[in-house]
Order: C-alpha cells, then structure tokens, then sequence
C-alpha cells in the first residue's frame, strides 16, 4: 500500500535537526499515534470494568 501525506516546512525542520530522513519522521510519529490510541483503548477498558464492578447488581 502507499500513503501520500502532505508534510509542513515545520515537520521537514523536525526531521533534519533529528537527522531522520522525511518518510522515518513520518513513520516515527504514525507509530507513536497508534500506541497512544492503544493505550487509550486499555485505559477506557479499564475505566468500563471499574464502572461495571461500582453499579449497584441487579435484583
């Protein structure tokens, strides 16, 4: 598959002072969205199970 993103000037500057090529940035900040989106989804997961343990059982 190939993706086209659109790159600012700002993200081109990011790359070059970390001496990264273009498309390793890129990949280096999709990553990271997709592990926060993880993280994310265990945290609501977690959050979902406290609540079902707090409401009152049904009777």
């Amino acid at each position: 598959m190939q993706v086209s993103v659109e790159v600012t000037d700002e993200m081109r500057r990011e790359a070059e002072a970390r001496g990264l090529p273009i498309v390793d940035f890129v990949e280096t900040l999709v990553a990271r969205g997709l592990e926060t989106l993880r993280d994310q989804s265990q945290v609501n997961s977690a959050i979902e199970r406290i609540r079902a343990l707090r409401s009152p059982a049904p009777r």
